[in-house]
């Protein structure tokens, strides 16, 4: 009777841990609980792994790093802001999007005689996205939500 107590306890207990969701929370590069829930697209996001393929196909997300990183913002009214690391350029090139049909974004740029750019997004929930830049060859970040 004890053996079959004892054995019920414990497959109840597995049972309970086998059915959590460990994914459920977006995870940023450190294994960390994302900081923040965003509501769709609008948000701030900070980047936590980077996808840069030479063009064959051979790339594979990478962890960004400190002074790589950097935090976007996409505003309600259609605003972007972008404050990036100390390894990239300081100068932003967009300061507005529009999302268009299809999960792509226009990236409206400062310079209006510049040419808009499309970024895409993919894997977008409360804590994660995915944004594909529009490059000639694979690139895109991963990110998730902060304050």
């Amino acid at each position: 009777m004890k053996t079959t107590r004892l054995l019920l306890a414990l497959l109840l207990c597995w049972t309970i841990t086998a059915c959590q969701n460990d994914t459920a929370e977006p995870l940023d590069s450190n294994g960390r609980r994302a900081a923040k829930e965003n509501n769709g697209l609008v948000g701030k996001w900070k980047i936590v792994e980077y996808l840069a393929d030479p063009g064959d196909g051979s790339g594979k997300y990478q962890a960004v790093t400190g002074e790589s990183g950097h935090i976007i913002e996409f505003k309600e009214n259609g605003e972007f802001v972008e404050t990036k690391g100390l390894a990239q350029s300081s100068t932003p090139m967009f300061n507005a999007y529009k999302v268009l049909e299809g999960n792509k974004i226009e990236m409206i740029p400062i310079d209006k005689n510049a040419p808009s750019h499309t970024w895409y997004y993919s894997e977008l929930s409360a804590g994660k996205l995915t944004l594909g830049y529009g490059c000639i060859e694979a690139c895109s970040g991963k990110y998730v939500a902060v304050e």
